[in-house]
């Protein structure tokens, strides 16, 4: 028992200046949401591939597929990015084919939407 309490004794402090000292993680990451829906009272459109490229570079560094509430979303680090439709879930077509312009801030979330017609 008298180890126990000295250990205790000995250690408590050490923790509490470690936690009391501890830098916080930097945060130089946020997230982006992509919305896929069709009709005036949004339905979700599932399964459309949503690259993510970072402004003024060719090569994605996210696709996303939209699941079955019709979102994706991906952690990125701060930036900026754009999010287009790369595939077309059959029977729907893209209301707007340009791509969306989002700024990804640290500790945030960017959204974006893309509106289809769908049979």
């Amino acid at each position: 028992m008298r180890s126990a309490l000295l250990a205790l004794s000995v250690l408590a402090p050490l923790v509490a200046t470690g936690i009391a000292h501890a830098d916080p993680a930097p945060t130089d990451t946020g997230t982006l949401t992509v919305r896929a829906i069709t009709g005036s009272e949004p339905i979700p459109v599932n399964r459309a591939d949503i690259t993510v490229t970072p402004c003024g570079a060719e090569q994605p560094v996210a696709v996303l597929l939209s699941g079955a509430d019709g979102r994706a979303t991906v952690t990125l680090p701060v930036g900026c990015y754009d999010a287009q439709v790369a595939t077309v879930p059959g029977g729907c077509g893209l209301a707007d084919t340009e791509p969306v312009r989002l700024t990804v801030a640290a500790g945030t979330e960017a959204r974006a939407e893309f509106r289809f017609r769908c049979a």
